[in-house]
């Protein structure tokens, strides 16, 4: 989940790796770090904290490597800040290394010491230990080594324009133009930074010496690859007032224009008859991404009768899926390179499953393993907590729904052509920030919260209650509104806040009645509807655009997205930089 660089430049060596870690700060940002090598010695600058932190004058050299840390294995701190040194070499490394323990209790009792507590500084040891006058020979021999997830890059003083990669279960990109060759652990890092990109595949090494770069095999052998030119849109800038967040959230309607644009260019042909003729269709992806694909279940299962199994991608694989031939896998990524989604993306082909990808990145290691990528076109998101790319995983989702409706019955869902009206529904949505604000100075000394809903609002409840979670830090929790009195009914008193999405006229009685049990209890109750027959019975009542029903988790989101924002904003805390969390989460 960290970010990695590594660069050469004839100038401003420093300055690129900087900007390229500032671009990158999203995946962590407990500490961060660089170090480049000249004149037969290493300059490390690191510091916990924020990337902004190392700011300052430039270290000297044309080669040099960054790192800005989610922590693992220790806290955050100078100490375990990245890069980590060993005689002659600097490492900056990206995953966990699973057998650490045990490779740290050997160079321990071969007399090595250590001054951090992290799994990282065990790989630079083991490099310079290895390490006999043949840099890359030195790094391969350490990998080899390791169990685990790894994307590293390595300085050596005795070759001060040189920088080894090496890569396992953890993205890797070479980028090059610009007049500087890198390394990054992030295609949306490189935007403006160089002009084309190659990835590494797992066991791959990237070698740049000057300005070339060759990939290689752990035996020294070249791999043949091919570079292709950086298509993604420009890279994320921060608003000049307020936070990434408040500005993505208002960049929806501009992102599901973008993305639909892009999905009627697709041939869907062969992702609908797989999905048309399929033994079982799976989707898996994880926190936010798995709210889309829930929702995308549902859809799917009433309108084309197709039963659809959605799991959570971290169980997926441990439970031996019955998965197989003739079945598919959906599965969504914002970054498209969330670790457990791949490995059940790789699980699932390896068994001769069709898989389906939608990802917001389009040179992503997911993009690649998928059989057809689906891409959204939300734009570089720079916060945290996903919001417009939840929103544009919604729209490509519902598109691939209609497409199979369409291949099975040979005409598209009614709700179809309404999905040209989704950016403008979207857009009224946002002219109710004011109710959001409103709501969240109500509730922001709450100690817990409930969201609930009916149908594909539950997963629209469940949305909003991550959010909150995420970055307001309250207790906040969702379940379908007719289980509210299973159980969850017991915690609820006077003054508890009960937030309902009710989006569906057949359920919308339903869910009134929940909020009717809920405020006999004492609960202040909130009602989101675009029907507005519905809100006598709540303390708040909050209108939403319309669109046909199928498609209201488009617009309903938004004011949710809105209040944990506001929310967030109120209790003082930055919703672009939550507290133990980061943006692309790459090891398991």
């Amino acid at each position: 989940m960290c970010g990695i660089v590594g660069c050469f430049a004839e100038t401003g060596c420093y300055e690129r790796v900087l900007a390229a870690l500032e671009r990158l700060e999203n995946r962590g940002y407990d500490s961060a770090g660089i170090a480049l090598t000249a004149d037969g010695r290493l300059s490390v600058r690191k510091k916990k904290g924020a990337v902004a932190n190392l700011c300052g004058a430039p270290l000297a050299g044309r080669a040099g490597i960054g790192h800005t840390r989610w922590a693992t294995h220790g806290k955050p701190s100078d100490e375990n800040a990245h890069p980590h040194v060993a005689g002659k070499f600097a490492l900056v490394h990206n995953g966990i290394v699973e057998n650490h323990a045990a490779l740290k209790a050997e160079l321990l009792a071969a007399g090595e010491t250590f001054a951090s507590e992290t799994d990282s500084e065990v790989i630079v040891k083991l490099i310079a230990r290895a390490y006999k006058g043949d840099f890359f020979s030195a790094v391969a021999q350490a990998c080899a080594r390791l169990t685990g997830a790894y994307a590293v890059a390595v300085l050596c003083t005795d070759f001060p324009e040189e920088i080894v990669c090496a890569k396992n279960k953890s993205p890797l990109i070479a980028g090059a133009g610009c007049g500087a060759a890198y390394v990054c652990s992030d295609v949306p890092a490189l935007c403006g930074a160089a002009a084309y990109v190659c990835p590494a595949e797992d066991g791959e090494f990237i070698h740049i010496r000057g300005g070339e770069i060759c990939f290689r095999r752990a035996d020294g052998s070249p791999a043949e690859k091919v570079f292709t030119r950086l298509t993604e849109a420009a890279g994320a800038v921060r608003p000049p007032r307020g936070s990434c967040m408040e500005a993505e959230i208002a960049q929806i309607p501009q992102g599901l224009a973008r993305t639909l644009g892009w999905l009627r260019g697709c041939d869907f042909a062969p992702a609908a008859r797989a999905l048309r003729s399929a033994g079982r269709v799976f989707t898996v992806a994880c926190g936010t991404a798995h709210h889309a694909a829930q929702a995308f279940g549902a859809l799917l299962s009433r309108e084309a009768r197709i039963p659809v199994l959605c799991e959570t991608a971290s169980e997926f694989r441990y439970g031996d899926p019955l998965i197989g031939q003739g079945d598919v896998l959906v599965a969504v990524s914002q970054s498209g390179e969330t670790a457990d989604t791949l490995e059940a993306v790789r699980l699932a082909k390896a068994r001769g499953a069709f898989v389906i990808a939608v990802t917001n990145v389009e040179q992503s290691t997911l993009a690649r393993l998928a059989d057809l990528p689906l891409r959204t076109v939300a734009g570089a998101e720079v916060a945290v907590a996903a919001t417009k790319s939840y929103n544009c995983q919604l729209l490509a989702l519902f598109y691939l729904a209609a497409q199979t409706v369409f291949y099975k019955r040979a005409c598209f869902p009614s709700w179809f052509a309404a999905l040209g009206a989704a950016a403008d529904a979207c857009a009224g949505a946002l002219e109710g920030a004011a109710d959001a604000e409103t709501l969240a100075a109500r509730l922001q000394t709450a100690r817990a919260l409930y969201f609930i809903g009916r149908g594909t609002d539950r997963f629209t409840a469940a949305e909003g209650a991550l959010k909150v979670r995420e970055i307001a830090y309250v207790f906040a929790e969702s379940c379908p509104a007719g289980e509210l009195k299973h159980g969850t009914l017991a915690l609820v008193e006077e003054g508890f806040p009960v937030i309902a999405v009710a989006t569906g006229r057949a359920l919308l009685q339903k869910t009134a009645n929940s909020l009717a049990e809920a405020k006999a209890r004492g609960a202040f109750t909130v009602l989101f509807s675009q029907y507005a027959d519905a809100a006598g019975g709540a303390d708040v009542f909050c209108p939403l655009p319309a669109l046909p029903e199928p498609l209201m988790p488009l617009v309903s989101v938004i004011p949710l997205q809105q209040f944990a924002c506001r929310m967030c904003l109120l209790r003082g805390f930055d919703p672009d930089r939550p507290r133990n969390l980061a943006k692309s989460v790459t090891v398991e």
